[in-house]
């Protein structure tokens, strides 16, 4: 699963992402209660739903906006560790209430992800033509990417660029569809290449089975399909009582239990990395930045909150015979600070204007990493 010792890692944060239309963590918030958040259908119901949680818990109008809200680390971090261990976070949530408002937020956030890469895709515009035209001067393989987010911007730039819907997670996930009518997850052939794709903290197309702890990856198309699964009719009816929601649940395709949802690492002061799968994809990680030549950041910023992570990486680079070479591509307001993290972590192999970029994926970010590729 590891590509081969000449070729390249990418680690790519939520920079990156934003090339296909995904928001920074700064403008999270904002995109969860705008677009389908904002109209009648069920991302207008969950965020409704939301908005009354924040109203009682953090005594913010319902008609808030974004700005106004606590940030989400605080949300989830109040919502796990009270529902987590059991207890009430004050006397009106319940445990099993405040795990309806997680389902539902989490639901928000895969529905959320996919309405703005349709919407980038529709656009076409500078910054995704960008970022496709990054991916077809790839050699899919002879490159591995290590990613921090849950999208699937990745996946999906692939099959624009290349055709390519196979996948290694790296945590043993099996290739499923829930495009099927008995319900019930239906495992697929993948076929073609498979590129190494390791997320660290979940990806949004994937569903957990409880019962069994097998772990299914869909194609990126059927994430809506996904979030369906996390919600059941008690948990509607927790979000809006008069409605009759029809809400058909897909089984496990290995055990037939009905017991199918999410493993993300959410944004969370106390990150859930201790499941089976994370700890598959961690070790996958290690292998492929052990294995690579090249390390190339793209849109990731090293912050502090990440600091498991930070903390692989300079282990690995330390135990390494020969080091890396790295690349660095950030930029926006934040690049200056992104370089004094970069700088201050890996020391003086990080050079501005030599390896460290400050201006994206300009013409001189995409010539010196052509030229760390052999191209």
């Amino acid at each position: 699963m590891s590509p081969k010792r000449e070729s390249s890692v990418f680690v790519v944060g939520a920079g990156f992402s934003l090339y296909a239309g995904m928001p920074l963590q700064m403008d999270f918030t904002d995109a969860l209660l705008s677009g389908r958040g904002s109209a009648s259908g069920n991302s207008g119901k969950i965020v409704q739903h939301l908005r009354k949680f924040v109203n009682r818990a953090f005594d913010h109008t319902t008609t808030a906006e974004a700005k106004f809200w606590p940030e989400l680390e605080d949300i989830f971090t109040c919502i796990d560790l009270s529902a987590n261990t059991g207890h009430n976070l004050g006397s009106q949530f319940s445990p099993s209430e405040l795990r309806t408002i997680r389902r539902g937020l989490i639901y928000r956030i895969i529905t959320m992800l996919r309405e703005r890469y349709r919407d980038a895709r529709d656009r076409k515009d500078e910054d995704w033509e960008t970022l496709l035209q990054f991916f077809k001067s790839l050699d899919p393989g002879a490159v591995g990417f290590v990613a921090t987010n849950w999208d699937t911007v990745v996946e999906d730039m692939l099959t624009e660029a290349h055709g390519i819907r196979h996948f290694g997670y790296g945590c043993n996930a099996i290739c499923g569809s829930l495009r099927t009518a008995h319900n019930e997850i239906k495992e697929t052939a993948a076929v073609g290449m498979k590129v190494p794709v390791i997320k660290m903290h979940g990806s949004v197309n994937w569903l957990y089975c409880d019962n069994c702890r097998r772990l299914f990856w869909m194609q990126t198309d059927e994430t809506s399909k996904v979030a369906g699964q996390l919600l059941s009719s008690e948990d509607w009816k927790r979000i809006d009582p008069t409605s009759r929601h029809s809400n058909d649940r897909w089984h496990c395709g290995r055990c037939g239990a009905d017991s199918l949802g999410t493993r993300f690492a959410t944004f969370s002061y106390r990150k859930a990395l201790d499941f089976p799968m994370f700890q598959k994809s961690w070790f996958s990680a290690e292998r492929l930045l052990r294995d690579a030549k090249n390390w190339i950041f793209i849109g990731y910023s090293l912050p502090a909150a990440d600091f498991e992570f930070k903390y692989l990486l300079k282990r690995v680079q330390l135990s390494r015979r020969d080091p890396p070479e790295f690349a660095v591509v950030s930029g926006g307001d934040l690049s200056d600070r992104a370089y004094q993290h970069y700088q201050r972590f890996f020391g003086r192999k990080i050079k501005k204007n030599e390896n460290f970029f400050g201006n994206g994926l300009d013409k001189s970010a995409l010539a010196y990493i052509s030229g760390l590729l052999g191209a």
